[in-house]
């Protein structure tokens, strides 16, 4: 029979400023409330004085004794994410257990003195986090079962011991590929009973879908993978019934042939349908694996290959769906030149201004093919509007519309309409972008490369240089105006903002300009 735990736990770690003891408190009973039969527990806070203030220290609650082991837990997992030396206190019938520590291991140890003392069941903890895992993708997994074999040996448990939990855990059919072939079995036993009944009533379908629900649930078997197995019988028993239909108005031999054709086309189709789901959930599945970086994990990878094979997709479409996926999370590198642009990609993802701007300067030299000679008003022509459009795309993604081509088309268009004087306009527009200080009669401003700013505050556009077309950078950072009007112009014509007019370079610049 259930009894009631007082449980009192404090943070005494001398280290902890009130502010932080305050948040930890907050934050410990949010999460005890987040258990099954929590939420209505009432907490009273342990207030000290510290600081010249009181402040929460630690929390009290009563809760029944069949909970210790959830509780338990919890607290375990707390300390090993966020090892602060805390006390413990439970009191059931006279008897009180304490204890003092930062580590989840101790804590592990206390568990398992409490199993005598408060009525604490080892195989009910081990089972429940057992049914957990085998519940999350239909099996247990090598890194669970590690898991779980280091959980067994905290409880006291037997290999035995949990090996009988781990089955009763998993149910009769321990791995997901098991659960997947007898769910179909049984939904094709249920679909193949209404083909032998006949007619049947309208819709009589639908009512197989509760009872293989309730059959997914208990093998564990996730309800949407349950769910496309009955969808895929189900679209079958509609194409059966519906050609079954057609054949029975057939009057002649033309029309009977027709039908036939007609269940080919259906087949056909079927077919079809069944291959692009597969590669659908290839590609959903592709998605989850590179939700958090660019490449996905060795697991992660290898989830993804095991789901190739099972679904019988061809390594060079999965490569395909994974570049599709990868270009439609982190950018597109496609290239007219054949250039590989997932290294700029890579280094604009991490936010590496410095080495992606290097990394510009490579992809357009090897895509005008000029072995690192630097672009020319003439050459600059041949940069094809595919890899523009790339190279302006990754450093506006990753830059938040900061940096890239667009950016400094803006900033080139904002000087066309403040400075009238198309000899002042080119060194208006290095200056505002922070590739030049304004001249004067000491110093033309001009500024050495490694001066400029390879930080996210940059100015507007000052990112990616054109480095590509400057001769030298050792002792400054200068372009030729006639340089810069040929790609402001070719940029303009590949990527238009709108109607431009670049003007014509005035070959009659004042010295201080040239």
């Amino acid at each position: 029979m259930a009894q009631d735990i007082e449980f009192s736990i404090k943070f005494i770690d001398p280290h902890l400023k009130s502010d932080d003891v305050a948040t930890e408190v907050h934050y410990l009973i949010e999460d005890l409330r987040d258990l099954d039969d929590m939420s209505q527990v009432r907490f009273e806070p342990i207030l000290e004085i510290r600081d010249v203030a009181e402040i929460r220290a630690g929390v009290t609650f009563m809760a029944h004794s069949d909970l210790l082991g959830p509780i338990l837990r919890r607290l375990r997992d707390r300390l090993y994410y966020s090892p602060i030396q805390t006390a413990f206190s439970f009191k059931l019938d006279g008897i009180t257990l304490r204890i003092e520590t930062h580590q989840a291991d101790d804590l592990v140890g206390f568990m398992a003195a409490a199993q005598s003392g408060l009525l604490f069941f080892p195989e009910r903890d081990y089972l429940a986090e057992a049914e957990t895992y085998s519940r999350t993708q239909g099996e247990l997994s090598p890194t669970e079962l590690d898991n779980l074999n280091l959980l067994r040996q905290r409880l006291g448990l037997t290999a035995e011991e949990a090996e009988v939990l781990n089955a009763r855990a998993a149910s009769p059919y321990p791995t997901k590929a098991e659960k997947h072939r007898h769910f179909e079995d049984i939904t094709a036993a249920e679909f193949s009973r209404l083909r032998a009944m006949g007619e049947g009533p309208p819709f009589a379908h639908k009512e197989i879908w509760p009872v293989l629900q309730e059959l997914a649930e208990n093998l564990g078997l996730p309800t949407l993978e349950a769910e496309a197995i009955y969808q895929t019988y189900q679209q079958r028993y509609d194409d059966d019934t519906r050609l079954k239909t057609e054949l029975s108005t057939a009057k002649t031999a033309e029309d009977a042939s027709l039908a036939a054709a007609a269940k080919a086309e259906i087949d056909r189709q079927k077919q079809a349908q069944q291959v692009q789901e597969r590669l659908n959930q290839y590609r959903d599945l592709c998605r989850q694996a590179m939700a958090n970086s660019i490449y996905p994990s060795e697991f992660d990878q290898g989830r993804l290959d095991q789901a190739r094979r099972l679904w019988s997709i061809d390594v060079e479409q999965a490569m395909k769906l994974e570049a599709e996926v990868r270009d439609e999370l982190y950018g597109s590198v496609e290239s007219a030149a054949g250039v590989d642009y997932s290294r700029l990609r890579g280094l604009l993802h991490q936010q590496t201004w410095h080495e992606a701007d290097m990394e510009t300067e490579v992809v357009i030299l090897k895509a005008l093919n000029l072995d690192m000679q630097p672009v020319t008003a003439a050459t600059v022509q041949r940069l094809s509007p595919i890899d523009i459009a790339t190279i302006d795309g990754l450093w506006s993604r990753y830059s938040k519309g900061r940096f890239g081509f667009k950016a400094q088309q803006q900033v080139y268009r904002a000087q066309q309409q403040i400075q009238p004087d198309d000899r002042q306009r080119w060194s208006a527009f290095e200056q505002a972008l922070g590739w030049r200080k304004a001249p004067s009669l000491f110093s033309r401003g001009y500024k050495p490369y490694h001066d400029l700013n390879f930080i996210s505050e940059a100015p507007q556009g000052h990112l990616p240089t054109w480095r590509w077309c400057c001769p030298s950078l050792s002792d400054r950072y200068k372009i030729d105006p006639e340089v810069m009007a040929a790609i402001m112009q070719h940029l303009n014509d590949g990527m238009p903002l709108e109607a431009i007019a670049v003007p014509a370079l005035d070959t009659a610049l004042p010295t201080q300009l040239a």
